[in-house]
């Protein structure tokens, strides 16, 4: 048993500074003299939180600190004193890596290692299952996490125990843990799993060969989604369908989004399924809508949008001078633009006396080769999305007429003033204004 301790604990790379969590119980116990056997000369930090749950949380407290000055580590302890009335236990572990991570910032580490083992894997596996959840969250906890180093997880409960008492270490044990009332990890502890191993005595390693598997798969799919999201945006039809649904989790999950229901994906994935409706919505939260234009996506942040197109004072091209507009800046030049620049040749049948470039008014109209079109009717028809039609600009001449509109980073020129003879080009060039 001791050898294949060491070996797990061999397979991690530790720093000069080790921040180590010890409740004074024999997983953390064992954790703690085996790091001191590892590392001899490291720098241990035992971290203790005093949750005063217990009528013997003080003597924990001491306990705790006496094995830290025996195997010459660093005493920190903290108390949690606002015990909340409700959701105790996920509050507390909140509590509880909020210290850690505040430790590991005080002494320059970013390895905190906590005495989880193959039983709490298993139970954990079972709680999401019970709960139920995403796929992804049966394969348990990670070995390492962050900051999170759990070196126990493939060693069983009862490993740890004939560790402690091979090596004559003591500990503190919680009573609690024995109440199989007294929450939902310990009817799993007390009474599910002890019947499981009457099925099969190596339940425990089997449910954690199971998350392990899982956690392959989905480090499978994940890869394989990653390539997906990259063009997802543009060019969403071209996704298998079988793979459409763990695409749109990550993609979400990429913008920042952590917070939404299975139920949501299904909806955004039946939107997109849906041919009959070209253009939709779907809320994923208070402010945030996936938007399906044609065949683009996005998300969009409602706090954020207008219900008017973007309204900015026009302004006056002068020959050769780069000025400001919107979030870029452009140049109207009769010399070609550097190639690292965004341009658009113009071969005008006449130079107008004034250019300006301006948002687009719900009256402007482009005359096309089989007619005028209202600009609102050819965003339409070029399935524009909203924050697309925001974007578009129009270059006039000084009787406000539309010569030409932007559209997508190209643009399209008014007919009526194209020419038809070989005349010298003007250029029109862009580049987004460094703030």
């Amino acid at each position: 048993m001791t050898k294949k301790i060491q070996k797990q604990l061999q397979l991690y790379h530790w720093e000069a500074t080790v921040i180590v969590a010890v409740s004074g119980g024999v997983d953390s116990v064992v954790l703690l003299h085996t790091l001191r056997q590892q590392l001899p000369d490291a720098k241990l930090v035992v971290a203790h939180v005093n949750y005063h749950l217990r009528e013997e949380s003080d003597a924990d407290e001491k306990f705790v600190h006496h094995l830290a000055d025996k195997y010459h580590a660093i005493f920190e302890q903290t108390a949690w004193l606002n015990v909340p009335d409700i959701a105790v236990e996920k509050q507390a572990r909140d509590f509880r890596y909020q210290f850690f991570e505040q430790l590991a910032s005080k002494y320059h580490t970013t390895t905190v290692v906590v005495a989880h083992h193959a039983d709490d894997q298993a139970e954990t596996v079972l709680l999401k299952l019970i709960r139920g959840g995403q796929l992804m969250q049966l394969a348990g906890m990670s070995q390492q996490n962050r900051r999170i180093v759990r070196p126990f997880l493939c060693i069983t409960k009862q490993e740890l125990v004939s560790y402690a008492q091979k090596h004559n270490l003591n500990w503190h044990e919680d009573k609690t843990n024995h109440d199989a009332m007294y929450t939902p990890r310990n009817f799993l502890r007390q009474i599910i799993i002890p019947q499981l191993k009457k099925i099969n005595p190596r339940v425990v390693p089997h449910i954690n060969s199971f998350a392990e598997q899982i956690k392959k798969q989905d480090d499978l799919i994940t890869a394989q989604v990653e390539l997906y999201v990259q063009t997802i945006e543009n060019s969403w039809q071209t996704i298998p369908n079988i793979w459409l649904e763990p695409t749109i989790k990550h993609y979400i999950q990429k913008k920042g989004i952590y917070q939404f229901k299975q139920a949501q994906i299904l909806q955004v994935v039946q939107l997109l399924n849906n041919d009959k409706k070209p253009t939709g919505r779907i809320q994923l939260s208070k402010n945030i809508n996936f938007v399906k234009s044609y065949q683009y996506i996005h998300l969009e942040n409602s706090a954020k949008m207008t219900n008017t197109l973007q309204v900015l004072p026009p302004i006056m091209l002068k020959l050769n001078q780069w000025q400001n507009f919107a979030e870029n800046t452009f140049l109207w030049t009769n010399s070609e633009p550097n190639s690292d620049e965004q341009s658009f040749s113009f071969n005008l049948a006449q130079l107008p006396t004034h250019l300006y470039l301006r948002s687009v008014k719900t009256s402007d109209r482009l005359a096309l080769i089989y007619g005028h079109k209202k600009l609102r009717r050819l965003a339409i028809d070029e399935k524009l999305s909203t924050l697309e039609r925001q974007d578009m600009q129009v270059l006039a001449n000084q009787n406000d007429e539309v010569i030409a509109v932007k559209m997508r980073k190209h643009w399209r020129v008014n007919v009526d003033f194209v020419s038809k003879q070989d005349v010298k080009p003007y250029w029109l060039a862009w580049r987004i204004e460094e703030k």
